[in-house]
């Protein structure tokens, strides 16, 4: 067992633990409108929460405007609509951003999102270099696991890459890729192919930004990561050391990293929804702190716990504020903060670490036999190997005979008021000027896109308008037939 703040990591990256720097709660929170979700952040930063996470409906992630007939019936439904910074002021409306630190649960639009963070921070006088948060910006999880992608898979890198460049150039407390494995275990991957398609994603990441002539080691420093729990409470702890050590490793030998900025894995942790289950909803309060202790115990940066109706609907407030009051209960009731490593030196622990450790580079070495992550991607054979894996978990058990309840009338309006509101929503376009074309031409150059996103933000664009101007010719292909199949099972 490692030492807490030493290499390679594995009992955790700060030499005291919890005992001086508590984890951040951040709940994910993102209501229809801004407004609605505006006030959600209010609530939880009275009740104590740490740090904001945004998340965006449908629409949002596939640069849809909310009045584009594509767009109907989805607007506002998991999350909040964003079409232009005035919405994304709105998000934020009183709340200090050079104070707050945001997380933007945002990938094939990250760069619309993040121009739109940009000039909200110039127009309320904060300078944009004293932001703090993460993109997700996550392309690769999106092809294998999620499907929320605008352009082909090198397209969608090329611009995932953009957004990393213009950080490190700008933006200095913007972690601008947060890599995740978590994504890939909702779908069906166990607990080493998680860990294992982080790692792998990382090496596409690194070499995309060292062939701009980055050094691995400054774009590795400012990396973040995202796992989940499951309820197999010490093997989950167990495998966020593996992680560490594995990518403190990797980072070593294969990338020559010594700043140990660039050699710590930094994770956000989100108890998994696909542990939920919509009958006997309060069970999922227990569900989710022991899943919430795992990730404690394993040595988490960050945590969102899933609230219990999480199962069945957008979180309501009382979900969401017994979601946060389990991190609060674990760090100030219970003695899971009072030590640097709780579980250094268990047996069980030592043992499961050398099991997962052992899985995950079994993993590696397929992956990297088959030509690394995104060739993995592209010819289906990763999306086969979760889909398999999926076939073999049961899911959650206890509770969960009951039929599956018919919608409630108050659901069904709800649903219906989304709709109504999305579909007859005024979105006020800008004619396509000068900004606008300065930014089709820098995509069309093969320039970073971002300089140019900005200044057509700052005309108010609309996502809608910003990703055609970055849309290259010809329809976007699916990566698989896998995918699409993938795709038809989702929309059923």
């Amino acid at each position: 067992m490692g030492v807490p703040g030493e290499f390679p990591y594995d009992a955790g990256i700060h030499p005291a633990g919890y005992t001086t720097r508590l984890w951040t709660m951040r709940q994910l929170a993102g209501l229809c409108t801004a407004e609605s979700t505006n006030a959600r952040f209010t609530y939880l930063l009275e009740m104590g929460e740490s740090g904001l996470s945004l998340a965006f409906d449908l629409p949002t992630q596939l640069g849809l405007d909310p009045d584009d007939p594509a767009a109907l019936g989805e607007v506002g439904r998991t999350g909040v609509s964003v079409a232009t910074v005035d919405d994304l002021a709105r998000v934020f409306d009183g709340i200090p951003l050079d104070r707050v630190s945001v997380s933007f649960t945002i990938n094939a639009t990250a760069p619309m999102l993040l121009a739109m963070w940009i000039v909200l921070a110039e127009e309320t006088g904060v300078p944009p270099a004293a932001l703090r948060g993460t993109l997700q910006n996550e392309m690769l999880k999106e092809f294998l696991a999620r499907k929320a992608y605008v352009y082909d898979l090198p397209t969608s890198l090329r611009y995932a890459l953009d957004v990393m460049e213009h950080c490190l150039r700008e933006l200095p407390g913007v972690n601008p890729v947060s890599v995740s494995g978590g994504h890939a275990r909702e779908a069906g991957a166990d607990a080493a192919l998680e860990v294992a398609c982080a790692l792998a994603s990382v090496d596409e990441y690194l070499g995309g930004m060292v062939a701009r002539g980055h050094a691995a080691e400054a774009v590795a420093a400012r990396f973040s990561f995202i796992f989940g729990t499951d309820m197999e409470l010490l093997k989950e702890a167990a495998k966020l050391r593996v992680a560490r050590r594995r990518y403190a490793e990797r980072m070593r030998d294969r990338w020559g990293a010594r700043d140990p900025r660039a050699l710590k894995l930094r994770t956000q942790v989100n108890t998994f929804g696909s542990a939920l289950a919509y009958q006997e909803p309060l069970n999922n309060i227990v569900r989710a702190t022991v899943q919430a202790v795992a990730a404690v115990l394993g040595g988490t940066q960050s945590l969102h716990v899933c609230s219990f109706d999480e199962a069945a609907q957008t979180p309501g407030p009382l979900g969401a504020r017994i979601a946060l009051r389990t991190q609060q209960i674990l760090a100030e009731e219970t003695d899971l903060a009072r030590y640097a490593d709780p579980l250094g030196g268990s047996h069980v622990i030592e043992a499961l670490v050398e099991e997962v450790g052992g899985e995950v580079d079994e993993w590696l070495a397929r992956i990297e036999a088959r030509g690394g992550m995104a060739a993995c991607v592209r010819s289906g054979w990763l999306e086969g190997e979760i889909e398999e894996l999926a076939f073999r978990d049961p899911g959650p058990t206890v509770g969960v005979r009951n039929p599956a309840p018919s919608p409630s009338e108050s659901a069904l309006l709800a649903a219906e008021r989304h709709t109504v509101t999305g579909g007859s929503r005024d979105v006020h376009r800008p004619p396509w000027g000068p900004e606008l074309d300065r930014l089709r031409a820098d995509a069309a150059a093969g320039r970073n896109v971002l300089p140019a996103m900005v200044e057509a933000v700052r005309v108010r664009a609309t996502i809608g308008q910003l990703c055609t101007a970055l849309r290259p010719a010809g329809p976007v292909p699916s990566p698989t037939s896998s995918s699409r199949e993938s795709d038809e099972r989702a929309s059923r």
